[in-house]
């Protein structure tokens, strides 16, 4: 097995038992693969990181993370081969500053310089080190995330000249680094010298602390100002890093005005994000934000149906549509439930049919939720409100009455399996845009006022009654 391509299946597999955030971009997604050996002994996977610590962590079977990566490692190497296969990872620290290779075998070597520390330089990498599957043909886009596909594509085709930053903003496991990563594969595509530099912010962070460490600030100033396209996930991990806003601001700047580009990712949008300075605020919103959602039904249906493709295994229709209204979280998720339905069909040799793919789906506690319609979320939301049907599909813009149609429309598309355009139709003949907006409206809407999120979550108990 490829090592890059194993890596990468162990970390969507580690994703699902690792929460987001420092840790998991520290621990696993700053590990760098070198090699992946087979033997009679044991198949090992040898990875590097710059920090002594998480070498530390891993460096023994009781580490926090051992255990979560041998079984992530049988599911990822099942999902590949059709073997799930014991594989044990080997983290070493490598320091950036000393120049490695790689010898014959496989296994990294490590030139230590006589030099002492002042004098060594700081080796920052140069590689875009993005994945070759997140292209803009793998990203099956719903309708609400189409505009934002096609701005990346504008953005791969001309970087710099508009829509620059372009902020990918939304909750984990929609698409945001597939869409980003996507404009850096299709630029060196079109131009193989492109200077193109993906990193996590906590990439950043590291690079810059040990500059100013080792006194090798112009190495990372030329490093990362000189580049065509530059990357930044989880822009959201700033928040509250005074030393390393203030460069980033910089570093900003200086590829802007040379007319290069940037494109972010977050959680949320740069103004609800509480530790980010105003003055980056105001540079984050002089692009264009796009914000990912969750798949509609029909996009989640396309979705599996190329994983399936890739998989070379015919799946039905039914049989897809089951595991797309089992999982109604995120597109990782989805993609996750599904590479694990693939490997145990290929274990068995039942006839995969629906009632198989419940039993599968009931094994890793994804069941089909009880059918909710429309017309129940709409009575639900009319009682709770004390409003009328007639009201929320007419066209009052009564406060009173449009707050509550909002919320009716954006749990309809939420809830239950609906498109859009069919939401609209149920109230009232609105357009699809219009229920694009209710559910926008709401979303922003739920991240300040604690009193609508705590009236939506009772209707949501409410319909489940």
């Amino acid at each position: 097995m490829d090592h890059i391509q194993l890596w990468d299946a162990i970390k969507e597999e580690l994703r699902k038992t690792i929460a987001p955030g420092m840790t998991f971009e520290s621990y696993v997604e700053g590990l760098t693969p070198l090699s992946f050996i087979e033997s009679a002994n044991g198949n090992n996977l040898y990875l590097s990181t710059p920090h002594q610590n998480v070498a530390e962590e891993w460096s023994t079977p009781a580490g926090q993370y051992y255990s979560q990566f041998i079984a992530a490692a049988l599911q990822a190497s099942a999902n590949i081969s059709g073997n799930a296969t014991v594989i044990l990872p080997v983290v070493t620290f490598i320091n950036q500053r000393v120049p490695i290779a790689v010898e014959s075998n496989g296994l990294p070597t490590i030139d230590t310089p006589a030099e002492s520390s002042a004098s060594v330089s700081v080796k920052i990498s140069k590689q875009a080190k993005l994945n070759p599957k997140f292209r803009f043909d793998t990203f099956i886009a719903s309708t609400p995330n189409r505009e934002a596909k096609s701005v990346a594509e504008a953005i791969a085709e001309h970087p710099g000249e508009e829509w620059n930053p372009l902020l990918l903003y939304g909750n984990s496991g929609l698409g945001k680094t597939h869409l980003m990563q996507a404009i850096g594969n299709d630029l060196l595509r079109r131009n193989p010298d492109a200077n193109v530099k993906f990193i996590t912010t906590d990439d950043f962070m590291n690079d810059w602390t040990d500059a100013l460490r080792f006194q090798k600030t112009s190495e990372f100033k030329e490093e990362y100002r000189n580049v065509d396209l530059l990357l930044v996930d989880d822009i959201q991990l700033l928040a509250g890093k005074e030393n390393v806003q203030e460069e980033f601001f910089n570093t900003f700047n200086a590829i802007t005005r040379s007319g290069h580009q940037i494109v972010l990712t977050s959680d949320k949008l740069p103004k609800d994000i509480k530790g980010i300075e105003d003055r980056l605020v105001s540079r984050f919103a002089m692009g264009y934000p796009a914000n990912l959602t969750k798949p509609d039904p029909e996009t989640k249906i396309a979705i599996l149906k190329n994983k399936a493709e890739e998989a070379n295994i015919e799946i039905a229709y039914d049989v897809l549509s089951e595991i797309a209204n089992a999982v109604n979280t995120n597109v990782r998720e989805l993609e996750g439930v599904f590479s694990k339905v693939v490997a145990k069909i290929r274990f068995s040799n039942d006839t995969v049919t629906v009632d198989l793919i419940r039993n599968i789906l009931a094994d890793l506690d994804f069941e089909r939720a009880n059918i909710i319609s429309i017309e129940m979320i709409q009575n639900a939301v009319a009682k709770y409100f004390n409003v009328t049907l007639t009201d929320l599909t007419g066209k009052s813009r009564v406060k009173e009455i449009v707050i509550p149609r909002q919320i009716a429309m954006y749990l309809s598309r939420e809830i239950t399996q609906e498109s859009l355009p069919a939401i609209g139709r149920a109230f009232g003949g609105k357009d699809h845009t219009t229920v694009m907006h209710s559910t926008s409206k709401i979303e922003e809407a739920v991240l300040e006022d604690k009193n609508l999120e705590h009236q939506m979550q009772e209707i949501r108990a409410n319909l489940q009654k």
